[in-house]
């Protein structure tokens, strides 16, 4: 059995501005988001990035319309009966309140690493992800596992996820109080706060950055006259654009 993910990782521009503007690398983006997917995290609901990572897997899924297939997988008899108690020890684990959160999640991966074992016997599946030549993502076991049972590759699940990020329709539903459930954002904005320590603080705090806060701070006064969604992102598109175009290079 082979893996067959051919497509390439692109990076959207509405994603790359809205990391690289803030002084946030975006294969430093990818790489957190990978390392945060959690398979046991599906199973039981908290406030941390680990479950906003992997709840934003079903969150893209609806792009796939039956168009991805699960990889063909054959166990053997005792495979199979070893995979089975696995998955009632995990979904066992994932609802017992004497364990925290993170002392599910951190048992929950070692089951999983299991069960991926069994499932990828015989397989040659990609571990890495490239975004050029000498850019790579690493791919963590959970993330493996769940692609292998859904037919979404890590490659799949990368490239929509960027497409759920763009400033523009944010700050428009922000500006309009129509904001709507999106994970991926809320992974966005954790990070932007700080989280994974990934951003480059030192260029946050700089002129020009304090700058695009401002100008992002006046939108709202400058476009209250439109309160059409579609229309407000449409100003803001046309206004990010121009900001990048007079002067203001893409950290």
């Amino acid at each position: 059995m082979k893996n067959t993910d051919s497509e390439p990782i692109v990076i959207p521009t509405s994603f790359r501005y809205a990391c690289e503007l803030f002084g946030i690398s975006v294969p430093d983006f990818l790489q957190l988001y990978v390392n945060h997917f959690s398979y046991i995290d599906q199973n039981f609901h908290d406030n941390s990035v680990y479950n906003l990572v992997t709840k934003s897997f079903d969150y893209i899924r609806h792009e796939d319309e039956g168009q991805n297939q699960p990889l063909s997988i054959e166990l053997n008899e005792i495979d199979r009966a070893r995979g089975v108690k696995l998955i009632q020890r995990q979904i066992k684990l994932s609802i017992n309140r004497n364990y925290s959160y993170a002392q599910r999640r951190s048992k929950g991966r070692l089951l999983t690493h299991q069960l991926y074992e069994i499932f990828s016997k015989g397989s040659e599946l990609q571990e890495v992800v490239y975004l050029d030549e000498e850019t790579t993502i690493t791919l963590n076991k959970d993330l493996m596992f769940k692609s292998m049972l859904t037919g979404i590759s890590a490659t799949q699940f990368l490239n929509r996820i960027m497409k759920c990020v763009a400033i523009p329709e944010h700050l428009a539903r922000m500006h309009l109080n129509k904001a709507v459930y999106n994970p991926v954002l809320g992974v966005y904005m954790r990070v932007y706060d700080g989280y994974g320590s990934i951003c480059d603080q030192e260029y946050q705090k700089s002129p020009k950055c304090r700058l695009l806060i401002m100008e992002i701070q006046e939108l709202d006064k400058r476009y209250f006259f439109c309160r059409d969604l579609k229309q407000r992102t449409i100003f803001y598109q046309e206004w990010l654009d121009n900001y990048v175009k007079i002067d203001h290079s893409i950290y």
